[in-house]
């Protein structure tokens, strides 16, 4: 059985070279016939896929996440959703029952977060990307660090929302006050956590931990392999859907401050 993968830019190839790695034999689709490759079957239409479907990948344009997805879940095969996995919190209800749906959390498996303190104060968040990607710096890079937060903090409450070439958000994580900067096309490029004024730094984008200005660790992950590994092996985190329902309607929320 096979690995179907829907989507073959830029997110897709990279989901591409992972499954290789881990010695899968994948199926691919995608509606521009000038992305097949010899290498492996290729459709542009999922109707046309023959071959046995063991699980399936998704990383399309979000608008058309929640139809291409259903179409499988309603078959009972698992799912693995790139970020958003919807354009809003009512049209992700559509499939949010399927227990077979998981939303991709690459940073989820990132060294650092073992790192994480208990007693933080302060939290300044930068993410900041050489490219842009379907919807807005918003959507398509604070989406990474609002699940984050979910993994430490209970309630995140958004309290203003400035949008420039960088887009700020700020709120309150349990109390904590937080500034998430994000921005596309950004002269240089940054995925960091900087905790209780700089004391403590968390770089997921070189996968290092600074700690008053000395390198605490640098262990390397493969997160995208891992997650990847995971998912084909039923191992990935039931919470994932719970964590992309809540950021959908915080970045709703998040929207409202510059739409009024």
């Amino acid at each position: 059985m096979h690995v179907l993968l829907v989507g073959f830019g830029n997110m897709g190839k990279k989901y591409l070279l992972k499954l290789e790695e881990l010695g899968e034999s994948p199926i691919l689709c995608d509606r521009d016939p000038k992305k097949a490759t010899d290498k492996y079957p290729f459709y542009c239409h999922i109707g046309d896929v023959k071959e046995e479907i063991k699980a399936v990948i998704i990383a399309v344009e979000p608008s058309e996440h929640v139809s291409l997805s259903r179409i499988f879940l309603k078959r009972g095969i698992p799912v693995l959703l790139e970020k958003p996995p919807a354009l809003n919190y009512e049209e992700f209800k559509e499939i949010y029952s399927y227990p077979n749906l998981y939303v991709s959390e690459v940073e989820t498996f990132s060294s650092c977060l073992q790192y994480f303190p208990k007693d933080v104060k302060s939290l300044n968040i930068e993410r900041f990307g050489k490219g842009k990607g379907y919807i807005s710096p918003l959507w398509d890079l604070a989406w990474h660090d609002l699940y984050l937060l979910q993994l430490f903090f209970k309630s995140i409450e958004l309290k203003k929302m400035d949008v420039n070439h960088v887009w700020e958000l700020k709120g309150e994580a349990d109390g904590v006050p937080f500034i998430l900067k994000v921005a596309w096309e950004h002269p240089e490029p940054s995925r960091r956590w900087i905790i209780n004024e700089g004391d403590l730094v968390l770089d997921f984008a070189k996968e290092e931990v600074w700690k008053d200005d000395k390198l605490l660790s640098g262990e390397k992950r493969d997160k995208l392999r891992i997650m990847v590994e995971r998912f084909l092996a039923g191992r990935f985190d039931q919470k994932s859907k719970e964590r992309a329902m809540k950021n959908l309607l915080l970045l709703e929320e998040a929207e409202r401050f510059f739409r009024i």
